[in-house]
């Protein structure tokens, strides 16, 4: 008689009819992402202390009397030495100077960004006067704090630029990749990133804002990865985005870090008009989003607003000693009197010709096929949509003579 062995039954294959057994994967799957990303930010992080410690050259002087010299006077005091660049000061023997140092005086300037510093001085010298640290050593660690404070701000912009490329191109997606990749290896942002330039720290609430940002809102496609990049229409939507779970927090997080990016530097503000004039076509032209979805972005940008204004007001009163608003005075002084030319004037080209290839080196080739593969985009693309903004933001900073 003849016997046979039977074969262990094969592993149930999951389908869309099992959703127990994909819930689980998917849950492994989130668990999987969420390690990546941990390993990722450490990596940068790691990356940018190390860059911070071996930068240590010169490179602009607004890198120090624009942060590091008013950060200082709040610390500790008008008679710590600190120096304050375009305080009100008469050069008798150079009387062309005698007006141009007046940036503090006039209020140019945000005191929220060196107060930021200020506060990281303060505490720091309290802790190591409180262990009775040698002076030598309060010394050298008060030097290197904020460019290792800058460190931290950098990882994050690094770490939100890989973000938003995986929620246009999709996780684990090679465009993805190759932005993470491109922010590590770019010789402009180790030269630059974690120096303290209000520059730096705009950078990085501004991409970090864009990844929170809604987009729903602004763009009737997103990019996947799933099957190479394709382009998928949103789905309508059947109840309000917000009622996605973390969207109204990631909403105000988006908001509160765009203002104050605009606080920082009022140039900013050209970023968000062009993605706010995105965001208001769709809405008579897109009838699949909710109006009650629009009134509450409209309602917590006013509140995230204020709040921004509040804070920046306050500060900018315990520093000038009154009632000011810098962004107004920044645009007073550089745009309609046009003062800044003070400083030398640019050729209307000077961003195209001197200042992207300068920041981009040899990134430059690829970003202008990417610009021009995404400006022959749909308009409700993510990407034509962000490629439109870089436009905008170049076009109107050439027409201001001074350039930076």
């Amino acid at each position: 008689m003849s016997t046979s062995i039977s074969s262990p039954p094969l592993r149930k294959k999951p389908t869309s009819e099992d959703p127990k057994q994909l819930s689980q994967n998917n849950h492994v799957d989130s668990l999987l992402y969420t390690q990546r990303c941990s390993d990722i930010w450490m990596l940068l992080l790691g990356l940018r202390f190390v860059n911070a410690l071996c930068v240590r050259t010169f490179f602009q002087p607004d890198e120090y009397f624009q942060s590091l010299e008013p950060a200082w006077q709040m610390a500790f005091g008008s008679d710590s030495g600190a120096w304050i660049t375009w305080a009100s000061t008469t050069v008798p023997e150079l009387p062309s100077l005698s007006n141009v140092k007046q940036e503090w005086q006039h209020q140019l300037r945000s005191s929220l960004h060196p107060a930021l510093f200020a506060a990281v001085y303060y505490s720091a010298d309290k802790l190591m006067e409180f262990v009775s640290c040698f002076p030598q050593f309060r010394a050298t660690i008060l030097a290197v704090l904020p460019n290792i404070v800058q460190a931290y701000f950098a990882a994050v912009g690094d770490y939100y630029t890989w973000q938003l490329s995986e929620k246009i191109y999709g996780r684990g997606s090679n465009a993805s990749w190759a932005s993470l990749l491109m922010t590590i290896f770019s010789p402009w942002q180790w030269f630059c990133s974690t120096r303290t330039f209000s520059n730096c720290l705009e950078t990085t609430m501004t991409i970090t804002a864009l990844n929170f940002w809604p987009w729903k809102f602004s763009s009737d496609s997103i990019l996947d990865d799933t099957t190479g990049v394709k382009e998928k229409a949103v789905a309508p939507a059947k109840t309000s985005i917000f009622e996605e779970p973390g969207s109204v927090k990631s909403l105000i997080t988006s908001l509160l870090l765009a203002g104050t990016a605009c606080i920082l530097r009022p140039t900013n503000a050209l970023i968000w008009f062009s993605i706010v004039m995105a965001t208001v076509t769709r809405f008579f032209s897109d009838s699949r989003l909710k109006p009650s979805d629009y009134l509450f972005l409209i309602r917590q940008a006013a509140l995230c607003g204020s709040v921004i204004l509040l804070v920046s007001g306050i500060s900018d009163r315990l520093y000038f000693g009154e009632w000011t608003f810098p962004p107004y005075q920044f645009l007073n002084f550089n745009v309609n009197q046009d003062l800044a030319v003070f400083y030398g004037r640019n050729v209307w080209h000077y961003y195209l010709s001197q200042g992207m290839p300068l920041l981009l080196t040899t990134y430059l080739p690829f970003a202008l096929i990417g610009l021009l593969n995404s400006t022959s985009l749909p308009t409700g693309n993510i990407r034509f949509l962000l490629s439109t903004t870089v436009l905008v933001t170049i076009s109107t900073l050439s027409l201001i003579a001074h350039k930076e």
